[in-house]
């Protein structure tokens, strides 16, 4: 038994120089063929990867083909004061790459559909402010404008529909993993108070106004509900104050 272990032995030790002697006179072929597996296994889960990437949905495709979306089929609980906008609001909303369902709902928490709607310090059917309108002529809408009014619907529609594409990008894309509804909740807060109260929002510091928080969760919440024949959301927003804008739109006084 011991002669044989020995000759085992021996015989492991002449196949084990061998293999050294091959190893160090192919060691470059080694290293280009691990190299190759390595390429050849990044390639494949790459592609795994991008594969995989077309079946899962993440939480931020879904906004975002929510927020892009050109179904213009309005709620069937808006007022008709906004509904007779429906035309305009799809030709803006499709220029801007914006869903008219949250331009349609964000007129009807600005005006009511009201295109004489002034508070103020803004005006028009989108209640665009002056500061606000300047930057949108300048920097957002298409072509550039020099000359607008603010209270000329086509416009007000115009500046509003570019505004929101504008704030959806620049708040929920960067963000990502964002819900539709987490991302229709900052674009509003950032269309009624501007991009640092949509920022205070997300990061939950508080320190937005108690109107912008109202709005943008009123914003969110019609936005939940726009498939639905009701909305409570809506019949709260007009028992506050919209009847006035929705009776001044239905009368143009």
């Amino acid at each position: 038994m011991f002669i044989c272990y020995t000759k085992t032995m021996a015989k492991s030790k002449k196949w084990t120089k061998k293999l050294t002697r091959w190893a160090q006179s192919n060691r470059w072929g080694l290293v280009s063929a691990a190299l190759v597996l390595v390429l050849v296994g990044g390639v494949c889960l790459a592609w795994q990867r991008g594969m995989l990437a077309k079946f899962i949905k993440t939480p931020q495709d879904t906004a975002n083909a929510a927020l892009t979306s050109q179904d213009n089929t309005l709620p069937a609980w808006m007022p008709d004061t906004v509904k007779r906008w429906q035309g305009e609001i799809t030709k803006q909303a499709r220029q801007y790459n914006i869903s008219p369902q949250l331009v349609a709902i964000i007129m009807t928490l600005e005006s009511g559909g009201y295109p004489k709607a002034h508070s103020g310090v803004a005006s028009g059917l989108m209640q665009v402010t002056d500061g606000t309108g300047r930057e949108i002529a300048a920097k957002f809408v298409k072509p550039a404008r020099t000359n607008y009014d603010l209270f000329d619907p086509e416009t007000s529609i115009a500046f509003g529909a570019a505004y929101l594409a504008h704030l959806r990008d620049q708040l929920c894309v960067p963000l990502g993993n964002l819900s539709e509804n987490e991302c229709v909740e900052l674009v509003a807060a950032g269309y009624n108070g501007g991009p640092g109260a949509a920022g205070n929002l997300y990061r939950g510091r508080g320190l937005e106004a108690i109107e912008t928080l109202s709005y943008s969760r009123d914003a969110m919440n019609l936005w939940r509900e726009r498939v639905s024949s009701s909305s409570p959301t809506y019949t709260r927003w007009f028992e506050r104050g919209g009847k006035k804008l929705v009776e001044k739109a239905q009368t143009g006084s």
